[in-house]
């Protein structure tokens, strides 16, 4: 099923590396032909196997979203909502998933463009959210809220957070957002503390179009993508999110079971 594969190490992590040398062995023993670096995976790979935790998965996801390639993860992290593989069973599952015995899933991410004085200054792209905040200042921002192009409300806020199905689970949920099923094609709008009491987190359809219109100069707001990169704000800039127009495909062993991680990773039904 999967012949040519390109292994993803956590950098500069011993573990990770070492972990990534011995699935290497093991794979090699398969007959499995191994490529490295970014633009040999993107030409021939037609799997990639991520050792670390969901932070690289997303650093992962985002880098070859556009190729197809499915995504296998190893967890060495600690939530491990993305990669649900343990390492101790890493060789009998990956020798399952060779033989096709796997689940695939598709994950969306978002597109997101930062605009000002109608040009666009750059374009990132999130797998699970992208955030405006304040930064170290105790004054709230000051922002519009558009989606598809209609006015939505002006919100005063310490930000607001733009998530994907997958980014439920992320800096969403601690802020009182929506667990949303991975296969819900939906972008979830979660305000930071927000200052009136009868603001709640909006669930759009997925191929809704967001906009954010920043009221605050560049001293107080920072854009985030996926927490791994930032940009400062200014008085004026506009952020446009929307559906990338391609998805991650993620594989799982076929035990897979999503709410069996939920469950242990947020506890759910430990007594108190």
């Amino acid at each position: 099923m999967f012949n040519t594969i390109g292994i993803i190490t956590k950098p500069k992590d011993f573990t990770s590396e070492q972990t990534g040398n011995r699935l290497s062995v093991f794979l090699e023993k398969q007959g499995i032909v191994l490529v490295e670096g970014v633009a040999a995976i993107k030409e021939s790979a037609d799997l990639i196997i991520v050792v670390g935790g969901d932070g690289t998965i997303l650093n992962t996801a985002r880098t070859f979203v556009d190729n197809n390639i499915p995504i296998l993860g190893i967890n060495l992290g600690h939530l491990g909502f993305l990669v649900d593989l343990a390492v101790e069973r890493m060789t009998e599952a990956v020798a399952e998933i060779l033989e096709g015995k796997y689940i695939k899933e598709r994950r969306a991410l978002l597109s997101c463009q930062v605009e000002r004085e109608d040009k666009v200054l750059s374009c990132h792209l999130a797998f699970n959210e992208v955030v405006i905040h304040r930064n170290h200042t105790p004054r709230m921002l000051d922002f519009d809220l558009y989606v598809d192009g209609g006015f939505v409300n002006n919100q005063r806020a310490d930000g607001i957070i733009i998530a994907t199905p997958t980014g439920s689970t992320a800096y969403s949920l601690s802020s009182g957002g929506p667990i949303v099923h991975p296969g819900v094609n939906a972008i979830t709008l979660v305000s930071i503390c927000p200052h009136t009491m009868s603001h709640r987190p909006i669930v759009l359809h997925g191929e809704s179009e967001v906009l954010i219109h920043v009221l605050d100069s560049v001293e107080r707001a920072t854009v985030s993508f996926d927490g791994q990169s930032s940009m400062p704000n200014q008085l004026g800039d506009k952020l446009r999110v929307k559906q990338h127009e391609n998805f991650v495909h993620l594989i799982h062993p076929k035990r897979y079971d999503y709410f069996k991680i939920i469950r242990s990773k947020l506890h759910w039904g430990r007594k108190v």
